[in-house]
């Protein structure tokens, strides 16, 4: 692994987390909407930060290190991400809070799977 591809990585990393923020304050109230959005996210980072540690790697590939990661590393903080609905208002302000720590932690799940696998 070299420490450009890791900083890239990182950036992306960032990026998407700040997107989250942003796509789960929109949705904020709406059921479901920000674990599907999540799941979008997910592959699409997988698919990036793939690409940067392998220079041939598909949207198969993607969708692959999606599932081995998965959601479920963070299901507690998907819960909690669904469950702040109930907060009406206040969930404008809980959610995307949530929704970064989830978003950062698949990020920095993917860095690692990737440096373990092709680093």
């Amino acid at each position: 692994m070299s420490y450009e591809q890791q900083q890239k990585a990182r950036e992306w990393v960032n990026g998407n987390t700040a997107a989250a923020v942003g796509v789960v304050i929109a949705t904020a109230l709406i059921p479901g909407a920000a674990t599907a959005a999540l799941t979008v996210q997910e592959v699409a980072m997988a698919y990036k930060i793939g690409g940067i540690y392998r220079a041939e790697f598909s949207h198969t590939d993607a969708k692959a290190v999606a599932a081995h990661i998965g959601l479920g590393a963070v299901a507690g903080k998907i819960a909690a991400l669904e469950a702040a609905i109930l907060a009406g208002p206040f969930a404008f302000a809980i959610k995307p809070a949530i929704a970064a720590t989830i978003v950062k932690a698949l990020g920095e799940a993917i860095i690692h799977y990737c440096e373990e696998k092709w680093g």
